[in-house]
């Protein structure tokens, strides 16, 4: 098994050096026909929210449609899919930042209905109340 690092998929996603998203094309191959198991995580995944956003200025549904890829690559380990997939639904369709999404899925999937935050955006989000301490 071995672990994806966030610059495997930025490669991937922006092309910005043809010989290495060639061969990040060719190893996401050989994941896919099962030659080689991989996983990655969330700090992945919002690694590459972050540096397709701050430092490559994607358009916001790209970088849901990029990490959505990321999500349903067969053969690409990641606990907590669910949550992700709830995050990116919440990143594409809100004004949050990603790891706000994810801490908001995370809040609905643990049943929770409140949060301690200064962050006034909470107060958009459905189904959660926002408490300042």
């Amino acid at each position: 098994m071995i672990f994806i690092d966030a610059n495997i998929f930025i490669r991937y996603f922006v092309s910005d050096d043809s010989y290495k998203s060639k061969k990040v094309e060719e190893l996401f191959q050989k994941i896919v026909n099962g030659e080689i198991e991989s996983f990655t995580n969330q700090m992945v995944v919002a690694e590459i929210v972050w540096v397709l956003d701050r430092i490559y200025n994607m358009d916001r549904q790209l970088i849901c449609d990029n990490i959505e890829f990321v999500l349903n690559t067969p053969n690409i380990k990641i606990k907590e899919k669910n949550i992700l997939f709830k995050a990116i639904k919440t990143y594409r369709n809100t004004n949050v930042d990603f790891i706000d999404a994810y801490n908001y899925s995370y809040i609905l999937i643990r049943h929770a209905d409140s949060i301690f935050s200064y962050d006034s955006h909470f107060d958009k989000l459905e189904s959660i109340k926002r408490i300042e301490p």
